[in-house]
């Protein structure tokens, strides 16, 4: 270990590029034999977290037909490939129903480009994250550009019709552990949403028709933006839901989150949050009220900047750790991806027209002392404009 400005550089962590391309069944079955030559990804795809009864699988099978088409077909070759038991896989346990996130969404009318732009932060722990980018071009689908969770789902992604999804939790976070708020709905989980919308919609008004009855579990702030410059947010809490859009017709150029409920009507079913989700919020909305010209550079520097006058933190241990920004360019088809919260690791732009090339890379993270201050529950306030 080594000191670097106050913080531990604990650990050295690799990160991947993977491209696949087939059928739903060829790859699942090519993640499998992928996965049978990384422990750690095997390991903690077959923990058995949650392991469904034969009524739940075929309830689950059921949800995935209807709503995540070939994500069936997909697991079923990739338990072929690996010889675990479908019922044992995490993704099928963790999906069937912690993170901490911002998210930015700007129009053209104010970024210097004159074209839409979505940036993001995802904050959890480095043990529970993939640290993977994926380029997936299933037969019959939308090729699309995200970052993978458990494998099969995605936090985040663009896809070549220049729709952008990217998603923040809604007040605490809806799951099957122990420590997570139980879901009020049976429905789907985050990262299942976030991957079958970049699969089969063009733009935000497809993936708004796609989603009007879907069945969510997670309580979440999903944010959509086409190249065209649509935006849309959708806020779901304990089986309510709320969607605000802006357009180039409106007043309002940006959209924000970060981890608790921003909708009026939605403020009411959860009048409070953690104190480092409104200090993020406020301070993103101190950055970008009344800004233009706004740039990609911009953007990073906020996602990077250090929590409290910023949004990048490094509370691994407390799964409350930046363990990616991105920026999106829809429009100009690039993604801009800095792992672990930490300007060294570097910016890497992707072209979802160009060819993904499969390569590792060592990266490194740090630590630093959490306050548990910072997690305490305040009230909302409701006169902040949304």
């Amino acid at each position: 270990m080594s000191e670097a400005k106050g913080m531990v550089i604990a650990m050295k962590i690799e990160t991947r590029t993977i491209a696949l391309v087939g059928s739903n069944y060829e790859i699942g079955a090519e993640m499998g034999r992928k996965m049978a030559s990384m422990p750690s990804l095997k390991k903690l795809q077959a923990a058995g977290l949650r392991e469904l009864d034969n009524a739940e699988v075929k309830k689950a099978a059921a949800l995935f037909d209807r709503w995540c088409p070939g994500l069936n077909e997909e697991l079923q070759g990739f338990v072929e490939a690996i010889g675990l038991p479908l019922a044992q896989v995490v993704y099928y346990g963790m999906t069937y129903l912690r993170p901490n996130c911002s998210q930015i969404a700007v129009l053209p009318s104010m970024t210097k480009s004159g074209r839409p732009l979505l940036a993001r932060n995802y904050e959890f722990s480095h043990e529970a994250e993939d640290f993977t980018l994926v380029k997936t071009s299933v037969t019959g689908k939308y090729t699309h550009l995200g970052t993978s969770v458990l494998q099969f789902g995605r936090d985040d992604g663009f896809n070549e019709c220049g729709l952008a999804v990217t998603v923040t939790s809604c007040g605490f976070p809806v799951g099957p552990l122990q420590y997570m708020r139980k879901p009020k709905v049976v429905g789907l989980q985050f990262w299942a949403v976030v991957r079958t919308l970049l699969e089969n919609c063009r733009d935000v008004n497809e993936a708004l028709a796609f989603m009007a009855d879907m069945p969510i579990a997670y309580n979440l702030n999903l944010m959509l933006l086409d190249k065209a410059g649509n935006v849309a947010l959708v806020e779901t809490l304990d089986g309510q839901r709320a969607t605000k859009r802006i357009g180039a017709e409106g007043d309002e150029a940006y959209l924000c989150t970060t981890n608790h409920p921003v909708l009026p009507e939605m403020i009411s079913y959860e009048p409070r949050a953690m104190r480092h989700s409104v200090q993020r919020y406020k301070w993103i909305r101190q950055r970008l009220d009344g800004a233009d010209d706004i740039t990609s550079e911009d953007l990073k520097a906020m996602l990077l900047a250090k929590y409290p006058d910023g949004l990048c933190c490094y509370f691994f241990n407390e799964f409350f750790g930046t363990t990616k920004s991105m920026v999106i360019d829809p429009a100009c088809g690039t993604l801009e991806l800095c792992w672990g919260g930490r300007r060294d690791n570097g910016w890497h732009k992707y072209n979802i027209q160009e060819p993904l090339n499969p390569e590792a890379k060592e990266i490194e993270i740090s630590f630093d002392q959490f306050n548990p201050e910072i997690a305490v529950y305040i009230p909302l306030d409701t006169t902040v404009k949304s």
